[in-house]
């Protein structure tokens, strides 16, 4: 896959995830995780996005309603990693 088209994939996914049950989505957010370790190679702005979905994964330990700054966060950070893949 080329880098566009990994960072749309994980753009998608995090969208499915947080919009579905929380143990719908900490199961999509450990999944996808799970596929991005399995990358060769990230760019500044992949490893970025790799960080902030390591962390939202962690957050699923607490309250769902505690972990709205990760979801953002990992939201902002795969919208650079896709700006950033088209360059």
């Amino acid at each position: 896959m080329t880098e566009y088209v990994e960072a749309r994939y994980v753009k998608f996914v995090l969208r499915k995830a947080q919009s579905a049950e929380s143990d719908v989505a900490s199961q999509l957010v450990h999944d996808l995780l799970r596929d991005l370790h399995s990358l060769q190679t990230l760019n500044d702005a992949g490893a970025q996005t790799l960080r902030s979905i390591r962390s939202l994964a962690l957050s699923f330990t607490r309250r769902p309603s505690l972990h709205a700054r990760e979801w953002q966060a990992a939201n902002n950070a795969v919208e650079v990693w896709c700006k950033s893949a088209l360059k």
